[in-house]
């Protein structure tokens, strides 16, 4: 026996309402029960935080520089000095062998480049609950960096194009 089998005198008539019911509470559009129960951001601004930072945070292997990208890159850096405003393009490990990550991209002004030690550290005005937080980069995990002041490396030691 189906059990549809009881129920098929039934199952394709309109639902009873009530003259009374009718009345205070008028039969709902489909579309307005719809938005009855979208989704609601139970968290709010949440999901613009997200939208924000997801385009910039895609998890990815590691990018590994051309010999010319990583030389471009290096002529970059004699240019970085303290107090410069630059954007910074660089990997943030997300395991233990540094493989797998995020290529993040962060603006700020430069607090100090260590070359001895291969890090920069700029401050993006990110704040925790002791103050300021400067963002750490080591050289081996930028990508490129960018900023008013930086120009090509020719220009940047004055030397002429000889060849016109």
């Amino acid at each position: 026996m189906n059990l549809n089998d009881n129920y098929e005198d039934i199952i394709d008539m309109e639902r009873p309402w009530p003259m009374d019911t009718l009345r205070k509470h008028p039969k709902m559009s489909p579309q307005d029960r719809a938005k009855i129960f979208a989704p609601f951001a139970a968290l709010r601004g949440h999901s613009e935080r997200l939208g924000e930072e997801d385009v910039k945070l895609m998890r990815s292997k590691r990018t590994e520089l051309s010999e010319d990208e990583a030389a471009m890159l290096s002529d970059k850096l004699l240019q970085v000095k303290k107090g410069m405003t630059v954007t910074v393009e660089y990997f943030q490990p997300d395991n233990e062998n540094g493989e797998i990550g995020y290529d993040v991209t962060a603006t700020g002004t430069v607090t100090n480049i260590d070359v001895v030690y291969r890090i920069l550290k700029i401050d993006t005005g990110r704040k925790n609950e002791k103050g300021a937080v400067d963002d750490v980069i080591k050289f081996d995990d930028l990508l490129d960096v960018s900023g008013e002041g930086i120009i090509g490396i020719d220009e940047f030691l004055g030397i002429e194009n000889c060849g016109d």
